[in-house]
């Protein structure tokens, strides 16, 4: 199974690896914030250049690492 990335724009940001859209917005809710979000699947380039600039605090293996989890949160949490 692929994980597929997703990035949520509404009340609080976050950039999300996940299996499917489905449990992605589950660990949305339980993680960052439990109201509904505008959530979109963004390609594997995008989710790269959003993560980049926080190598350092994270590791390329944050990234790639086959487990769901929160790639960028907002700052405000």
């Amino acid at each position: 199974m692929t994980l597929k990335f997703y990035e949520f724009t509404g009340e609080y940001y976050a950039l999300i690896k996940a299996f499917s859209k489905e449990e992605a917005i589950a660990f949305y809710k339980e993680n960052v914030c439990d109201v509904d979000s505008r959530v979109v699947q963004v390609s594997t380039p995008y989710a790269w250049e959003k993560f980049q600039p926080h190598l350092g605090e994270l590791t390329i293996v944050d990234f790639l690492e086959k487990k769901v989890d929160i790639l960028l949160q907002d700052t405000d949490l």
